[in-house]
């Protein structure tokens, strides 16, 4: 059960006994009494078939106790590097997740944390991924970009802004997800969690970063896992996706950050310093987002060749994203500087 004080270390079947697969009399050198060092006494256990000799009868097979298979995660081209078993995962446990009744299994709800000391899964994720400065902002910090402060972001610290019409059900405007609902294993059969991945970014599903892509299910099968395809494509109020993701063979990164933005609405980082690389200025020097509301928007920028000094949508714009509209009326609104936040010593506390 999430939450509760022992984990399935403990429970009956598990283990053919409590402490002894794991402490065993004086115990490795330089270690709480374990067996072997490291992350290979996890690994003992949490192989394909527990084929480790020795191990089987340390297991209550007869229970149905079946270790998931980690081993052949950590095979895989891309993998989480330079963090241990125990950094992630607390052996003996965790302890209750305070606000009580969360499972972890439901789709839109936030995960209990596998590690003591956190609460929620993108805590214990944001211990390291997340700020890592105090006077100026990292580039690294994920937790800036999750900030429920900012114009747009994926809701996983806090619920997100506004309704989002291709939510594909059971999702909602109230849901939250986690960061290993996208980076985690390719397999959907096998083990979850961020050990290893086939795809870049350690992600559980294809998402290409490759201009030139044609779109497809399978191509962004990372985004269609909670984002309606037909709706993305036929009916957003961004009337021009199908036009750059199909037509144009322009990828999702290009313009968005699944993470979130601090500066624009709709994921968009074109208006900060760390702005998302293969975009240049527009002929008039501006490199921008500009919008207020769903529905409108204009985009200053170079892209895929084409100069955007405007392209918009909404009120003042043709079907072709141009405007007629005078300079310094609201299609062509000023150049508003980006909003720098600096990260609080406490954020993901």
């Amino acid at each position: 059960m999430y939450g509760a004080e022992l984990g399935k270390h403990f429970e009956p079947g598990k283990l053919a006994r409590t402490c002894t697969p794991c402490h065993s009399g004086h115990g490795y050198s330089g270690t709480p009494m374990l067996r072997t060092w490291g992350d290979e006494m996890c690994l003992e256990c949490h192989d394909t078939g527990t084929a480790v000799p020795g191990r089987r009868e340390l297991l209550g097979m007869g229970s149905g106790a079946r270790p998931s298979d980690v081993r052949s995660e950590f095979s895989k081209p891309i993998v989480h590097r330079g963090a241990r078993c125990v950094e992630c995962h607390s052996v003996h446990g965790v302890a209750s997740i305070p606000r009580g009744g969360i499972d972890g299994l439901n789709v839109g709800r936030q995960k209990p944390s596998t590690k003591r000391g956190f609460s929620f899964e993108a805590e214990l994720c944001l211990a390291c991924h997340g700020s890592r400065a105090v006077s100026a902002i990292d580039p690294h910090d994920i937790g800036l970009l999750f900030d429920p402060t900012n114009p747009s972001y994926h809701p996983v610290l806090a619920l997100g802004v506004g309704d989002v019409p291709s939510l594909l059900p059971p999702l909602t405007s109230n849901s939250m997800i986690n960061c290993t609902d996208c980076h985690t294993n390719d397999d959907p059969g096998s083990t979850r969690g961020p050990h290893g991945s086939r795809v870049p970014g350690l992600l559980g599903a294809e998402y290409t970063f490759q201009e030139g892509q044609p779109e497809s299910p399978t191509t962004y099968a990372l985004c269609y896992a909670c984002h309606d395809r037909k709706v993305v494509l036929e009916s957003d109020p961004f009337p021009f996706h199908d036009e750059h993701v199909v037509s144009g063979r322009i990828p999702c990164i290009l313009c968005h950050d699944a993470h979130g933005a601090t500066a624009a609405r709709a994921l968009i980082r074109f208006n900060e310093p760390t702005s998302i690389t293969g975009v240049l200025a527009s002929s008039s020097g501006r490199l921008e987002y500009v919008s207020d509301s769903v529905g409108e928007g204009a985009c200053y920028l170079t892209c895929h060749g084409k100069d955007h000094d405007p392209l918009g949508y909404g009120p003042g714009f043709s079907e072709d994203g141009r405007s007629d509209l005078p300079l310094g009326s609201s299609a062509h609104p000023p150049v508003r500087p980006a909003r720098r936040r600096v990260p609080s010593t406490d954020r993901n506390r």
